[in-house]
């Protein structure tokens, strides 16, 4: 069974209260990776995903609009059709 030691008994210890001052790598050091090398890889894979969204988007605004024209052109052939026939009623 460990002995039970306070956060107080530790800081004690401690000549700084128990703080690091800044970053100090772990002795083992084994595989260890650049910490900037990691964000700008962070950020590089974020703007990927913007980007691909981005353009996913836009290739489905185009089909979305090709729809959109191709219903309103059957929509006014639709209503030149109809225009015809009430005309053609209305001569007789």
């Amino acid at each position: 069974m460990q002995p039970h030691v306070s956060i107080s008994a530790f800081a004690a210890v401690q000549p700084d209260g128990g703080r690091a001052d800044g970053f100090r790598p772990a002795p083992s050091g084994g595989n260890a990776r650049s910490g900037a090398l990691l964000l700008v890889e962070a950020y590089a894979a974020i703007w990927l995903i913007v980007f691909a969204m981005v353009i996913w988007s836009l290739r489905r605004q185009g089909r979305m609009n090709r729809r959109i024209e191709r219903l309103e052109r059957q929509l006014a052939q639709a209503q030149a059709a109809a225009d015809d026939r009430s005309d053609a009623a209305g001569d007789k």
